[in-house]
């Protein structure tokens, strides 16, 4: 696969502050077979007047009510045709100009999922490394970090149960099926804003199923570890909490 086709999913609702960096780091990429997707969830600010500036450069927009936001993304992996998909938050970059031609050459194994680091902003830091089955369930792969081949986007959906933390949802699933197949590439993907929505809020139901889809997916040993794992972790905030 010389030059496989990259589809770029952007969903946003009322971005007008950040879209434009979102999208100009995409059209001004170096690789020339991207499909670039722009889902809107009806926005009221300015946002559709952003992506109509731009819209000669983008292979679809919508405009239209959704379900929230893995709602949308599903609605963009349903429209998408690439070999590999992609998702790039409305307010985050791709990190360099370079960077998906970079990637897509490494991009060998049709039915591979490929992922890399991204940089998070407000933590000033790299995440998050080489994934096993005993850290998945610790630490998610970013979406801005991770490419899905068609085999896998086509055939497996964001459960929409989980409002905030489905992709974490949706990437233990793969890894217990698939976890020989994600090939870890020590590249820096994009700079994601880690203010955002699902990294300053708890998803109150992925809280609660998480230890039963680690056991389920990733089997009773590293269901065990993360069960204490999280056991652990709840007593010292208890501590902290009572001071």
């Amino acid at each position: 696969m010389q030059y496989p086709k990259i589809s770029i999913i952007t969903v946003v609702r009322n971005g007008e502050k950040d879209l434009e960096s979102a999208i100009k780091s995409v059209v001004n990429q170096s690789y020339g077979n991207i499909e670039y997707i722009i889902l809107d969830g009806l926005s009221t600010d300015g946002t559709l007047d952003i992506i109509r500036k731009y819209e000669h450069e983008i292979a679809l927009w919508k405009s239209e009510a959704d379900r929230g936001i893995y709602d949308a993304m599903n609605r963009g992996l349903d429209l998408a045709t690439g070999d590999w998909a992609y998702f790039l938050g409305c307010d985050d970059v791709l990190a360099s100009p370079t960077i998906i031609e970079e990637v897509a050459a490494q991009f060998t194994e049709a039915d591979n999922i490929y992922y890399g680091n991204t940089y998070l902003k407000k933590r000033n830091r790299l995440y998050t490394g080489k994934a096993s089955k005993w850290n998945i369930c610790l630490r998610n792969i970013s979406h801005q970090a991770i490419f899905y081949p068609k085999s896998v986007y086509k055939e497996k959906k964001y459960n929409l149960h989980y409002k905030l933390a489905a992709d974490h949802v949706y990437n233990v699933e793969l890894f217990g099926r698939f976890g020989p197949r994600f090939t870890y590439m020590p590249k820096l993907i994009s700079i994601y804003n880690d203010l955002g929505m699902s990294s300053t809020n708890v998803d109150q139901e992925h809280k609660k199923d998480i230890v039963g889809i680690v056991y389920n997916n990733l089997g009773g040993a590293v269901g065990s570890y993360f069960w204490l794992r999280v056991k652990v972790a709840n007593f010292k905030n208890s501590l902290i909490g009572g001071k």
